[in-house]
């Protein structure tokens, strides 16, 4: 930044500070008030629900309601997790988090009893979730290409080209919707 006229580093150091300080506002995992009434039991067995890490989740608690003078009760916590991560690791979970893209909720069930159908159901929904954003891709370039095809300007030689690429996409949807329905078809029942 040294080389750019002071303004424009006082500037850039304005919006980076302030950008830091809204990052830190949305790391906030509980308020002080929360703190002070907090059953660590129930807040466990949320997070546990949740797939969430519990030594991610907890160390985040420490650290904001050490502004109250309040611990948090590991024990009752991990006790609350290990309830509610049971709820979390199931097919339908794995199904709910695949198909919304969910990915990073790929470990939440590492050596829990449901680990292995949770992980193939939510191997499948994410082959559903790309499947659904090819689909919304090529419906986008469908009709930006329609668009185009509609300008009288566009001249003949790329009209055609733009007539095989609407071809092709058109097959390709049909084949995505087909590939989709069997995709689906994997769904825990």
């Amino acid at each position: 930044m040294s080389r750019l006229p002071s303004f424009h580093r006082r500037t850039g150091l304005a919006l980076l500070a302030g950008t830091t300080s809204l990052a830190l506002l949305g790391c906030a995992s509980m308020t002080p008030e929360q703190c002070k009434v907090a059953d660590w039991y129930q807040v466990g067995l949320q997070d546990g629900r949740e797939g969430e890490r519990p030594q991610d989740k907890l160390g985040d608690y420490a650290k904001d309601c050490a502004e109250v003078g309040v611990r948090p009760d590991g024990a009752r916590y991990q006790a609350g997790w290990n309830a509610g991560i049971r709820d979390f690791c199931t097919p339908y979970s794995g199904w709910r988090e695949g198909t919304q893209g969910r990915s990073y909720k790929s470990g939440a069930c590492r050596g829990q009893m449901g680990e292995w159908p949770f992980e193939q159901a939510l191997r499948n929904g994410l082959e559903v979730h790309r499947t659904e954003q090819s689909l919304r891709n090529h419906d986008s370039e469908i009709r930006r290409l329609e668009r185009r095809l509609q300008d009288k300007e566009t001249p003949e030689r790329e009209r055609r080209e733009i007539r095989d690429r609407l071809r092709w996409l058109d097959y390709e949807q049909s084949r995505l919707r087909r590939l989709l329905a069997d995709q689906e078809r994997m769904a825990p029942r």
